[in-house]
């Protein structure tokens, strides 16, 4: 018996435990990941965030002397392109993921894919950007630029524009946004 070699625990052996742990911890992961509204905050600061001040120089490396006025829609058209090759999965315990978690898995869900481009947009001058969550908890990213009103659609990558985002908001209002500039709580209205 000694000299016995102890079986190998096949692959789906293994995930069947890591899902039965998962099962047992996850009211204390959800815990643990639950941030305060300051901590929300800051996720979409362009500042000290080394992953994203990075990424926001792979986007702009073709465009010479960026500008705001000039070259903001051509750079969000490029994070746009970025965020929409990200895999999207809404995981059964909701986590935060960091930047640098989110390029190396090429997955993540549609709270952090917002996080993410709107960071980027706020890391390329726009100041009215914001995360907005609807009543159904669906995560978008809101924001101006030229005259238009533009709505980020992070499970299809897609640019909703001016009537169109009105009617989203008509038939699901939001229930919050947020960026590092402010929050704003429409439940309370």
């Amino acid at each position: 018996m000694e000299g016995e070699k102890r079986a190998a625990i096949d692959a789906a052996t293994k995930l069947n435990i890591y899902l039965l742990i998962l099962n047992r911890y996850k009211d204390l992961i959800k815990e643990k990941e639950s941030k305060t509204i300051s901590e929300i905050r800051q996720l979409v600061s362009p500042y000290n965030n080394e992953s994203l001040k990075k990424l926001k120089d792979e986007l702009t490396s073709e465009i010479s002397n960026y500008s705001y006025e000039k070259n903001f829609y051509m750079a969000m058209d490029k994070a746009m392109a970025y965020v929409k090759r990200i895999r999207t999965c809404e995981f059964a315990i909701p986590f935060w993921m960091s930047f640098d978690e989110i390029r190396e898995f090429g997955i993540t869900d549609a709270m952090n894919k917002s996080v993410l481009f709107a960071a980027l947009m706020r890391s390329f001058g726009s100041e009215n950007v914001k995360v907005v969550v609807t009543k159904k908890a669906k995560p978008y990213v809101r924001f101006e630029w030229g005259g238009d009103n533009y709505l980020f659609v992070p499970e299809t990558g897609s640019l909703l524009q001016n009537e169109d985002v009105r009617r989203l908001f008509e038939s699901d209002p939001a229930s919050y946004a947020f960026s590092d500039l402010s929050y704003e709580n429409y439940e309370e209205e």
